[in-house]
C-alpha cells in the first residue's frame, strides 16, 4: 500500500466514524453508498448498515473483482454501467449483463474507436455529447450523428474559441455559461450570450471577489452555495445573503467540524451523506503524508546512525561483538 492510500484510508475511517457517532442524524444510506469515500471495506466491516448494493454499483470504490467475488449482492448493472471502473473489455466478456448503454456512453472508458468498431450498439447521444472523450474535432467529423448541443455545451473539450468559430451551431449558452473553460473575461466581453447567471453562478472560475464586485448581477445564490470557491468564512461573513443550505452542504468546503460546531444550521443530511468533503479530505491526506515522511526520514537517519556506530571497526560494534561473544 502506498503513502497516499495508506493517508486516504485513514481518512475514510474517520469520515465514517463520524457519522457512527451521530447515529441521531437524518444519514441517507442510498447517498452514502455512492459516496467516494465509502470503500468496500467499509461496506464489509459494516454489515449492519443498509447499504444500497444498485446505488453503491456506481461507487468508485467498487471493481469488477469486487462484483465477481459477490454475485448474490444486488448490483444494479444500470448504475455500475457509470462506475469509472467498468471498462469495454469488461463489457465486451460479459455480453449477456444488463449493461446500460445510456450511461456507458458516458463513461470515461468508452472513446469514440468504441463506439465506432460498434456501430450496432444502442449507444445514447445525448450522454455520448457529455463523454470527456469526445472531442470537437470528433464531432465536426461526424456531422451525421445525432449530437446533442446541450450536453455538448457543458463538454470540458468545448472553448469559447470553439463556440466563436461555430456560431451557426444551437449551442446552449445556459449550459455553456458554467463549463469551465468560461472565464469572467469571456463573460464580461459576451454579455449578451453568457448571461444565464443561474449557470454561471456555479461555474468554478467565479470567485467571491467577482460576486462582490458586481453587485449588479443577479447572481444565483442557490447554485453559488454550491460553488467550490464560496467557503464557509464567506457565508458566514455575509449572513444576509441567501444562502441555500440544502445545496451548502454538499459544497466541497464543508467539513464536518463546521457541522459540529454549527447544529443551528438547517444542513440536509441526505446532500451530507454523498459530500466528499474534498478540501478537507486533501488537507488531511497532505498531512497525514508529511508525517509519513518525515517518520520515514527519521527511521532512515536512525538506521544510518545504528549501521554506523555498529560497524565491527568502530568502538561499540567492537564492544557488541565482544559481548556477544561472552554471551555464546
Amino acid at each position: 500500500m502506498s503513502y497516499r492510500n495508506f493517508a486516504e484510508t485513514k481518512w475514510n475511517n474517520k469520515y465514517l466514524q463520524y457519522i457512527l457517532d451521530n447515529p441521531d442524524k437524518p444519514w441517507d444510506y442510498k447517498q452514502l453508498s455512492k459516496n467516494p469515500n465509502i470503500t468496500w471495506e467499509i461496506v464489509q466491516a459494516n454489515p449492519d448498515k443498509p447499504w444500497n448494493y444498485d446505488i453503491l454499483s456506481q461507487n468508485k470504490n467498487i471493481t469488477w473483482d469486487i462484483v465477481k467475488s459477490n454475485p448474490k449482492k444486488g448490483w444494479g448493472y444500470y448504475n455500475l454501467s457509470r462506475n469509472p471502473n467498468m471498462t469495454w473489455e469488461i463489457v465486451e466478456a460479459n455480453p449477456y449483463k444488463p449493461w446500460a448503454y445510456s450511461w456507458l456512453s458516458d463513461n470515461p472508458n468508452i472513446t469514440w474507436e468504441i463506439v465506432q468498431a460498434n456501430p450496432d450498439k444502442p449507444w445514447y447521444y445525448p450522454y455520448l455529447s457529455s463523454n470527456p472523450n469526445i472531442t470537437w474535432e470528433i464531432v465536426k467529423a461526424n456531422p451525421d450523428k445525432p449530437w446533442y448541443y446541450p450536453y455538448l455545451s457543458s463538454n470540458p473539450n468545448i472553448t469559447w474559441e470553439i463556440v466563436k468559430a461555430n456560431r451557426d451551431k444551437p449551442w446552449d449558452y445556459g449550459r455553456l455559461s458554467s463549463n469551465p473553460n468560461i472565464t469572467w473575461d469571456i463573460v464580461k466581453d459576451n454579455p449578451d450570450k453568457l448571461c444565464n447567471y443561474g449557470y454561471l453562478s456555479s461555474n468554478p472560475n467565479i470567485t467571491w471577489e467577482i460576486v462582490k464586485d458586481n453587485p449588479d448581477i443577479p447572481w444565483d445564490y442557490m447554485l453559488l452555495s454550491y460553488n467550490p470557491n464560496i467557503t464557509w468564512e464567506i457565508v458566514k461573513a455575509n449572513p444576509e445573503k441567501e444562502w441555500y443550505y440544502m445545496l451548502l452542504s454538499y459544497n466541497p468546503n464543508i467539513t464536518w467540524e463546521i457541522v459540529k460546531d454549527n447544529p443551528d444550521i438547517p444542513w440536509d443530511y441526505r446532500r451530507l451523506s454523498n459530500s466528499t468533503m474534498s478540501k478537507s479530505k486533501e488537507a488531511f491526506i497532505k498531512k497525514e503524508l508529511i508525517l509519513l515522511q518525515e517518520e520515514f526520514s527519521y527511521r532512515c537517519a536512525k538506521d544510518k546512525v545504528i549501521r554506523y556506530l555498529m560497524h565491527p571497526e568502530r568502538y561499540l560494534g567492537r564492544k557488541c561483538i565482544m559481548e556477544l561473544s561472552n554471551i555464546i
